[in-house]
């Protein structure tokens, strides 16, 4: 497969983005996906596009969020404010 410029071009791979809420205990409860599919030729560049997802990134419901592959591996997390152990008010 090659690009448009003549260089070989790499197959693109599909991720999902999935958030929750990260129980101090460590359990993850209120698991979402939304819909979130990120298609990308590398796991850096579904990275890169999951950081661009701030609204679904950044909510009141979820202070974890994670990408997969099309394998189920997980390719990246990220944790957010574990000081608040409290979820916000569902719906937002």
């Amino acid at each position: 497969m090659r690009s448009a410029a003549g260089k070989p071009s790499s197959p693109i791979s599909t991720f999902r983005l999935h958030r929750g809420w990260r129980e101090p205990d460590g359990l993850v409860t209120a698991h979402s996906t939304l819909g979130r599919i990120i298609e990308a030729a590398s796991a850096s560049d579904a990275v890169s596009t999951a950081l661009v997802e701030g609204d679904f990134l950044i909510s009141d419901g979820a202070n974890l969020a994670w990408l997969i592959d099309d394998q189920g591996a997980l390719v990246w997390s990220l944790r957010l404010d574990d000081e608040n152990t409290a979820p916000g008010p569902s719906g937002t």
